[in-house]
């Protein structure tokens, strides 16, 4: 346990939907735009979490790390429903589907998609436009252009959705 980060205070951007029974803690920084969705829990009690604009982070999502190994995450990035992401690195305009895990030192590069239920290895390195499955994970093709564009609108519908729900709450 890190009790100076445990005790700071996330920062958080005005423009974000911080849902109703999601938790964020410690050191937690949040950038414009973002949602964070019902159960999501994001413990930034050891180390620091970073997350860029426009990412969300659905429902009982996990993000977490281990001293000395941030989580940060890039713009742009959907962590889909009961996905973990630990100590990982992930880069812009990404989807990590539901139920991945993303492990320790792990580095997702721009571009890419993480299928429901894969597990990414600790220390694997992704590469920029990947398609990934399994478990463990493997690359099994490059990404079409359409569906790279599906991963930046899939981010630009949760920012939509954020928006709508903070004018209903």
């Amino acid at each position: 346990m890190n009790k100076d980060k445990m005790m700071q205070k996330p920062v958080i951007h005005d423009t974000v939907y911080l849902a109703p029974g999601a938790r964020v803690t410690g050191s937690v920084v949040i950038g414009a735009n973002c949602t964070i969705w019902p159960g999501a829990v994001l413990r930034g009690d050891e180390d620091d979490i970073v997350i860029g604009e426009r990412s969300n982070v659905q429902d009982n999502a996990v993000l977490h790390q281990s001293i000395g190994l941030p989580v940060i995450i890039g713009n742009d990035v959907t962590i889909g429903h009961l996905a973990i992401v630990h100590s990982a690195t992930i880069g812009n305009n990404v989807l990590i589907g539901m139920g991945a895990i993303v492990l320790d030192g792990a580095v997702v590069e721009d571009n890419v998609l993480i299928g429901a239920g894969a597990l990414i290895a600790p220390n694997k390195r992704i590469p920029s436009g990947s398609l990934v499955v399994g478990s463990p994970g493997r690359v099994i093709r490059k990404l079409t252009e359409d569906e790279i564009a599906g991963i930046s609108k899939n981010a630009a519908d949760y920012v939509a959705l954020g928006e709508a729900y903070q004018n209903v709450e």
